[in-house]
């Protein structure tokens, strides 16, 4: 503001202590008419002229007991429900409440309009043009343009979880800060309030309620579940998501996403980590898959990738997000038979027809592959490192002996062959199971482990299997064995005795049995 002497500045709360508002204003000086002009409105000239005393505008007003309080909140906090030089009101009306007023809708969504009822603004605020119009852009053209006589302003809500966070917004333009009170209300998480604030910050054209909520939700507020998460990378306005700021919202997502989704075996074999895991969206599972302190191989990363592909949020990824999620794989860290014959059939990867050439570079040139072909734009994350690596435990089969004994009744009925089937058990990158096999012609038992492929891929693997057998002094002793090899041969044991197959089963299984049961250890990975 031009004139003699420096800019006015309202005064702090430290003045608010006797209970007066107190405004310094010199006589004579041109500044002065600006300045009522400017921030007085009609209403409150009168109390101001009748007031005038001594060279100051003395205002009485009964303060609240919190004004103590307030020295760390804006100069403007005092304001905020406080009717003293209001000269607006603001009133939160439910979007069918406006509906049915039949008032004219020119203008934005949720602009000002005259003539409310008093039902509908029911929720109302008292409000200050010049506080406004400065934090608020919107409310500036709107003061200037749309509602430039208007006593009354409407902001049009949809329940009630959105006129809280239209409340919360304007208080925080007063305060220039969240008030944590607010946010601890909300019997759900503060994450998805949060969002609703920034969302009405963002039509309110306030960038500084939106720094705030973001450094709310980055600083103070913690993702609980991967609907937050959600919420906090989706559920953004477009200018808040393509701004500076939402990298800080990133880092506390791939946080959160490093310290729930760290380990990556486990959260393909337990059921609620798994769950959790589908119910992630394609930016989440891009930053997650940038994380460098993931546990295990990239095997189990490529698998857990294609059963998310496969669920809702994997079904509703952009073209964009499949290319993203293609360009973090570790490539150069999958099993041979995983990166030649399966990858370029899964049905997320893009860029397969770069695989080929990427696999000859990375032979000739280790890591530095990606920047040998810079002219296809390979992705660095393709010659990558390992991630970290962690001891799994060997998948146990405990086999009952009435299993088995069951098996071989039905071999003496019609001759045919058995089998018994392990459950499902999963090994990086692939899910296998093994079996039993009876043979009827010679009575032979054998064990089996094979890969549960649906897509047809032939995979190379890897085994190694045990069998736990009692030892000495009552010690279980683990014994090597083959894939196919022969573990009970029964021809042999039943030879000319008089006794049932079942009875010289018995006999010969007694040996082998861990607690009444054949226990085997398989570990099993592709090559």
């Amino acid at each position: 503001m031009q004139g003699g002497g420096s800019a006015y500045k309202f005064p702090g709360p430290g003045n608010l202590s006797t209970g007066k508002f107190i405004f310094p204003v010199r006589r004579g000086i041109s500044r002065t008419a600006q300045w009522k002009q400017l921030f007085i409105s009609r209403s409150a000239k009168s109390i101001f002229r009748s007031q005038w005393k001594r060279g100051h505008c003395v205002y009485s007003h009964s303060l609240s007991q919190s004004c103590a309080t307030m020295s760390n909140l804006s100069p403007w906090a005092w304001a905020y429900g406080n009717e003293a030089l209001s000269d607006v009101t603001i009133a939160f009306v439910p979007k069918g409440a406006a509906a049915a007023a039949k008032v004219s809708t020119r203008g934005r969504k949720r602009k000002a309009q005259e003539g409310v009822d008093d039902l509908q603004a029911s929720n109302t605020i008292p409000g200050h043009r010049f506080l406004l119009a400065t934090y608020s852009e919107y409310c500036n053209a709107l003061f200037l343009r749309w509602a430039k006589g208007d006593e009354m302003v409407k902001l049009e809500y949809d329940d009630a979880d959105d006129l809280a966070a239209a409340q919360a917004c304007i208080k925080a333009l007063y305060l220039q800060k969240l008030d944590v009170c607010d946010l601890l209300s909300e019997p759900r998480s503060a994450v998805p309030f949060l969002i609703k604030v920034i969302h009405w910050a963002d039509m309110l054209q306030a960038p500084t309620c939106t720094e705030l909520c973001i450094a709310g939700l980055a600083d103070s507020f913690r993702p609980g579940s991967s609907e937050d998460i959600n919420c906090m990378l989706m559920g953004l306005p477009d200018s808040v998501r393509f701004s500076p700021a939402f990298t800080k919202v990133q880092e506390v997502c791939q946080k959160w996403l490093q310290q729930t989704f760290s380990d990556v075996h486990e959260v393909i074999t337990k059921d609620g980590l798994r769950k959790a895991f589908l119910q992630l969206c394609p930016q989440a599972v891009i930053l997650w898959m940038k994380c460098d302190d993931l546990m295990g191989t990239e095997n189990d990363v490529a698998f857990l990738v294609t059963r998310w592909h496969v669920g809702k949020q994997g079904k509703e990824a952009t073209e964009k997000d499949l290319v993203a999620l293609s360009r973090q794989l570790r490539v150069s860290q999958l099993s041979q038979s995983v990166r030649d014959c399966v990858l370029p059939e899964l049905p997320w990867v893009r860029e397969d027809y770069l695989l080929p050439v990427f696999a000859t570079a990375f032979r000739r040139c280790g890591a530095a592959a990606s920047k040998e072909i810079t002219s296809l734009s390979i992705s660095p994350s393709w010659s990558a490192p390992a991630r970290v690596m962690k001891a799994r435990e060997w998948f146990v089969w405990r086999v009952p002996v009435s299993a088995v004994t069951e098996m071989l009744e039905d071999v003496e009925e019609d001759c045919a062959e058995r089998e018994h089937y392990s459950g499902e058990f999963y090994s990086d990158g692939a899910t296998f199971r093994a079996y039993l096999e009876l043979s009827s012609h010679r009575l032979n038992m054998k064990l089996y482990v094979y890969v549960l492929n649906e897509s047809g891929h032939i995979l190379d693997v890897s085994y190694c299997i045990k069998q736990s057998c009692p030892g000495r002094f009552g010690i279980d002793e683990d014994r090597v064995i083959s894939e196919g090899l022969t573990l009970l041969d029964i021809s042999s044991a039943i030879g000319g005795s008089v006794a049932g197959p079942t009875a010289s089963l018995r006999t010969l299984l007694q040996e082998q049995l861990v607690d009444g049961h054949l226990v085997f250890k398989i570990n099993v990975h592709p090559i």
